[in-house]
């Protein structure tokens, strides 16, 4: 049975192996939205709304180029022509009463259950804003994963050089997911991070369960969490400062120093 609209329910866990060890796991919930039914799915589900305020909003304009533009168009500028056998899911947080901030977001297109393409959307505490387009995906021995590389473009943690390559895990089922992204330099993985959940359905009750009843195990919750650990690194482990860049990419889709500037699409 393949992935659908989902509320997932899991952890979120971030390991940094070098050149200070610091490791720390919370309780998460996050979703996995078919981009097909969003309209739909505000209509059936009263807790939840596309562009229109609810106690969980998905609005375009807090995805990939920040425009009042579908998400399922704006990821179709990046990927090749959507097939009639194909779908994109997007795990993400929707806003909670209005607020929100995600560290990343993954737009999947799937032909059945096989993952054919990654969009990573990578937002920084700095306000700018990163896509990685993974089209070279390969399939896992481990059933349902698929990996990818590609070199770190973007200023992420100020604890952080821009040196380095991605490696990304996906393992995608039918009522679970496990995304992973880890660092590399030198051949040699300095930071591990994943989330990972199980799934349940969108509707009223699971959303109150899952989320409504836990929110500081959202995106509510981001920024005070990441704060608190840039606090741990700095004060604690004595990491070292990296000023964050002026972004140069084409790939930086947000520029928080020429926010109305949007980068062209590659």
């Amino acid at each position: 049975m393949a992935l659908q609209t989902s509320i997932f329910r899991g952890q979120v866990v971030h390991e940094r192996i070098g050149p200070q060890r610091h490791a720390f796991s919370y309780p998460h919930t996050f979703f996995c939205f078919d981009l097909s039914e969003l309209g739909q799915l505000s209509k059936t589900c009263p807790l939840f709304g596309y562009n229109e305020f609810r106690a969980l909003t998905l609005n375009d304009r807090d995805y990939l180029h920040g425009k009042a533009q579908a998400i399922a168009a704006q990821v179709d500028a990046f990927l090749p022509p959507l097939e009639p056998s194909q779908r994109t899911l997007l795990v993400t947080s929707p806003r909670y009463f209005g607020y929100a901030f995600n560290p990343v977001n993954f737009h999947l297109r799937l032909q059945g259950d096989e993952l054919l393409a990654v969009i990573a959307e990578v937002n920084n505490t700095f306000g700018d804003r990163h896509v990685y387009t993974l089209t070279t995906l390969k399939q896992s021995d481990q059933a349902n994963t698929w990996t990818a590389t590609c070199p770190k473009n973007f200023h992420v943690s100020p604890f952080n050089n821009m040196q380095g390559d991605y490696h990304f895990t996906f393992q995608v089922e039918a009522e679970s997911l496990h995304l992973g992204v880890d660092l590399y330099r030198d051949g040699e993985c300095v930071i591990k991070t994943w989330i990972q959940g199980e799934g349940h359905p969108l509707r009223t009750r699971d959303i109150v369960r899952h989320a409504l009843l836990h929110p500081f195990d959202t995106a509510l919750n981001s920024m005070p969490r990441i704060l608190w650990q840039a606090a741990q690194l700095y004060y604690k482990k004595k990491l070292k400062i990296y000023a964050r860049p002026e972004p140069h990419d084409a790939n930086t889709l947000i520029d928080r120093d020429h926010a109305e500037v949007t980068r062209p699409i590659i």
